[in-house]
């Protein structure tokens, strides 16, 4: 068979078989870790958790997640991905299940750190776990695919946990318990088929042809760093790297936008008049429509175009002005604006993962991913928690949220010298010869 046919017959069949659980994985991780946004004014009545409680406690769980999210992606190399990213779902999808007995904000800061420290390994894990399977070239789409769950998750999530939120009284249990623990369940139960579903290793997979794995093996290898992106003998050295300390604080504007948003939107939807639980889970959606065109649409530019830095700085624009339009505009023009700051954020993400594997390699790339992912969660501290205060202090977000603009507008500019990073930023000979082929043969 023809190698440019092979090769593409092979990514569909990676991407067929992998990304789907993959994808529903991280649709059940960020609803497990972003629900909670919908029950703040429930947990105010139930648990006496006022809006800066509520801010720590939705934040904390960034910081359980920077501590661990290094040591677990060194397992998760060293052992494989398919019976650790199990682990890790089963154990956050009980204690999100657990999140329905908190009581009051002690209990609350505490699950929330340890379902952060769970889900610590998960994202940059499957990061990684891409690096396995799919050679450079494709990494901007297959994140941005896996990437969509986070839009996915909030479309339906927000009306799925208003509907839930509804159940208050049935069995005598309140409506944000029944919420959690419908929510978390589900994670419990794919964990239990996550080693059957998954492949650590693509010589380790059966379903791919000895033809298929050699040419997959070889492609993947030619996008490993060369000599002069050697890997540093200590954290030290890592943490010496500007390129590595740029990458993080973008990540970081990144996810503080994130993480701002997704905490506060439904509270901003809530100025509109008239809106239940329910009208406020449907118009809390919007953003995140936009959002899955923004993780598909700007991965597939850089990818097809070979160019990060544009894509990513755009991205980071948007962000801003769609933070500043929620802030200074009307109810229903400022969830226009943060369907802009949505597409933005959420599209910046799969293009900044694709820089990270082209200055280390091997176990120090692991770790790398791991410290980039999180110390840039730190944000989901950070913008919670601004926000949180800037509620309690004014009455309203809208300090918080000049606060999170103006942390992404330093971003973009640190993306701005993400041209000094190292790596491939265009297809190689061999790529474009061996894409050209297979189109020339369909035509």
């Amino acid at each position: 068979m023809n190698p440019a046919t092979t090769m593409e017959n092979t990514r569909r069949k990676v991407s067929r078989r992998l990304l789907p659980p993959l994808f529903v994985m991280f649709v059940l991780s960020f609803l497990d870790r972003t629900n909670v946004a919908l029950v703040k004014s429930h947990l105010a009545d139930d648990a006496g958790i006022d809006a800066t409680a509520f801010g720590l406690g939705a934040g904390v769980f960034f910081i359980g997640y920077a501590l661990l999210g290094v040591p677990s992606n060194l397992v998760l190399h060293r052992f494989g991905a398919r019976r650790w990213l199990a682990a890790l779902m089963f154990v956050w999808g009980l204690l999100s299940c657990a999140m329905a007995l908190v009581s009051n904000p002690t209990g609350f800061y505490v699950l929330r750190f340890l379902l952060g420290a769970a889900e610590a390994g998960f994202f940059p894990g499957v990061i990684l776990y891409i690096t396995y399977w799919f050679p450079a070239a494709d990494r901007g789409k297959a994140t941005g695919m896996f990437q969509a769950a986070v839009a996915v998750a909030s479309i339906i999530g927000n009306p799925l946990g208003g509907f839930l939120i509804g159940l208050r009284g049935l069995a005598g249990l309140e409506g944000w318990q029944w919420m959690f623990l419908l929510e978390g369940a589900p994670t419990v139960i794919l964990a239990l088929a996550v080693p059957w579903l998954l492949t650590d290793r693509p010589e380790q997979a059966r379903w791919l042809s000895a033809e298929e794995k050699d040419l997959l093996a070889r492609r993947i290898e030619a996008d490993r760093p060369g000599e002069d992106a050697r890997e540093p003998r200590r954290v030290r050295e890592t943490l010496a790297d500007s390129r590595v300390l740029r990458l993080m604080f973008v990540y970081f504007a990144i996810q503080i936008g994130v993480y701002g948003v997704t905490f506060w939107l439904p509270a901003l939807v809530g100025r509109i008049d008239g809106l239940g639980d329910v009208g406020i889970g449907f118009v809390s959606a919007l953003p995140w429509v936009c959002a899955l065109l923004g993780v598909l649409a700007l991965p597939w530019i850089s990818d097809r175009s070979g160019d990060r830095r544009g894509p990513l700085r755009l991205a980071l624009v948007l962000t801003v002005v769609g933070l500043l339009g929620g802030v200074l505009l009307p109810p229903v023009p400022a969830i226009a604006a943060l369907c802009v700051a949505a597409f933005g954020f959420l599209g910046a993400q799969p293009v900044f993962w694709t820089v990270p594997p082209t200055i280390l390699s091997g176990a120090h790339m692991a770790g790398t991913i791991a410290l980039i992912s999180g110390f840039g969660n730190l944000g989901g501290f950070l913008g919670p928690y601004l926000m949180g205060v800037a509620e309690s202090g004014t009455g309203s977000g809208a300090t918080g949220l000049y606060a999170i603009a103006a942390i992404v507008a330093v971003g973009v500019c640190t993306a701005t010298t993400l041209r000094w990073v190292g790596g491939p930023t265009t297809p190689s000979r061999e790529e474009r010869t061996t894409d050209d082929t297979h189109r020339a043969l369909r035509r």
